[in-house]
């Protein structure tokens, strides 16, 4: 409860401060995982902090275990979530190269419109999921992950925010304005013997 109530006002502390940010989703608020940042970097790739390092809050699983991984969209947009697993660290997850918006029709021949750009490489465990279209702040969400049958000593769990609402046609990652993914890292260690 002590930790709940803490992250609660830590959440309440960053939105105030992080007044730029557009959505906000929070793994800690979930109760079954803590991310490696918190709730209050979560702007850049592939973990929320520009050229960030593994954490200390590192969760220890058995190789295939499938887990519960919930979080909570504090302030929501719409959109949907990502779950990507890479066994030697956070370097191999990719963004998607696009992201359709709700309502939005595709122009002809645009790449990756229509049913969107998912599980676009091999580190995506779970796309598409919680999509969602009206915004409702405090909505819960979890998900079932089967974790892959690999050990592993420095594995991450990458889950990310898409918001279809901001996005702009086509999307570019690059672009200076790209605020149309939010991302939080679970570090985690896969071992037989536990």
């Amino acid at each position: 409860m002590h930790s709940r109530l803490s992250a609660c006002l830590l959440l309440l502390l960053t939105g105030t401060v992080a007044g730029a940010a557009h959505a906000h989703f929070a793994v800690e608020m979930g109760d079954t995982h803590e991310s490696r940042y918190g709730p209050g970097e979560i702007k850049s790739p592939p973990c929320g902090r520009p050229d960030g390092e593994r954490g200390e809050k590192v969760h220890t699983y058995k190789p295939g275990e499938t887990i519960d991984v919930s979080w909570v969209e504090f302030v929501a947009h719409p959109g949907y979530f990502r779950i990507a697993f890479d066994s030697d660290g956070d370097d191999d997850f990719v963004n998607p190269a696009s992201i359709a918006p709700a309502g939005r029709a595709c122009a002809e021949g645009e790449p990756n419109c229509g049913d969107g750009d998912f599980y676009n490489n091999e580190t995506v465990l779970l796309d598409d999921f919680g999509r969602h279209d009206v915004a409702e702040n405090g909505r819960r969400y979890t998900a079932q992950v089967k974790l892959p049958d690999v050990e592993c000593g420095n594995c991450t769990l990458q889950i990310i925010q898409l918001m279809t609402e901001e996005s702009k046609a086509p999307y570019d990652p690059a672009a200076e304005d790209a605020d149309d993914i939010y991302y939080q890292c679970v570090d985690l260690r896969l071992q037989a013997n536990r």
